[in-house]
C-alpha cells in the first residue's frame, strides 16, 4: 500500500472529546429555556452546524436566531479544546510513525480550524501536521469536499491518501470519494 498521505478527523480520532458534543447542544437549548432530551447529539450527528442550530432553535422553539446558537456553541467547545480536551490513546505514536515514513498529515474536522490547532497545539501535536480545515468551511462530512479539499493541500490523490475516521457516515463518504479508510475507535 503506497500511501503518500493522511487527512485525520478530530473529534474521537484524535482527541477524545466527542463529550462535548454530547453535553454543548443540550446545555445550549437549556440556556434559551428549552428541554430538550439528553441524546440530543444523536438527532444531529449527521447536521452541519448551521443545519442543526435550525434545528434546535425550530424544535424547541428557541427565543434566538440560528446564528446565535452556533455562536453559544462555538464558545462552549472553544475552552474545552484549549484547556482540557484529552488525545486519544496512541494519537502520538501514530503521527510519530507517519513523520518517521515522511507521510504529511493535515486535519478534516467539524469543529473549528483554531479549535482543532489549539487542542493539538497544547498536547504537543501541532507540528505533524500541516494545516487544519473545517466543515464550516466545506461542508458536513456528508459530502466528500472536506477531504478533497484537504488531500489538494497535501498534495495527493485521494487513492494515495489514507483517511482516519472515527463516524461511519464520513468513513463512507471518503471511502465513495476514492480516500483509503482507516476506522477508529471512538470510545476509550
Amino acid at each position: 500500500m503506497n500511501i503518500r498521505g493522511a487527512i485525520f478527523d478530530l473529534d474521537g480520532t484524535l482527541t477524545d472529546s466527542m463529550y462535548i458534543w454530547q453535553k454543548a447542544p443540550v446545555d445550549l437549548v437549556r440556556r434559551y429555556g428549552g428541554d430538550p432530551p439528553e441524546d440530543l447529539a444523536r438527532d444531529l450527528k449527521e447536521m452541519g452546524r448551521r443545519e442543526a442550530s435550525e434545528y434546535m432553535v425550530a424544535r424547541f422553539s428557541l427565543p434566538c436566531t440560528p446564528e446565535q446558537v452556533m455562536d453559544g456553541v462555538n464558545d462552549l467547545v472553544t475552552d474545552e479544546y484549549r484547556d482540557k480536551v484529552p488525545m486519544k490513546p496512541g494519537a502520538d505514536v501514530l503521527l510519530e510513525r507517519l513523520a518517521a515514513l515522511g507521510v504529511p498529515c493535515g486535519i478534516a474536522t467539524a469543529s473549528e480550524a483554531f479549535q482543532a490547532r489549539s487542542a493539538m497545539e497544547r498536547l504537543g501535536l501541532w507540528p505533524h501536521f500541516r494545516f487544519a480545515v473545517s466543515c464550516v468551511q466545506y461542508g458536513g462530512k456528508t459530502r466528500p469536499d472536506i477531504y478533497l479539499e484537504a488531500a489538494r493541500r497535501l498534495g495527493t490523490a485521494p487513492a494515495e491518501t489514507v483517511v482516519f475516521e472515527d463516524a461511519l457516515h464520513a468513513a463512507r463518504t471518503a471511502h465513495e470519494a476514492g480516500f483509503r479508510v482507516c476506522g477508529v475507535w471512538a470510545v476509550s
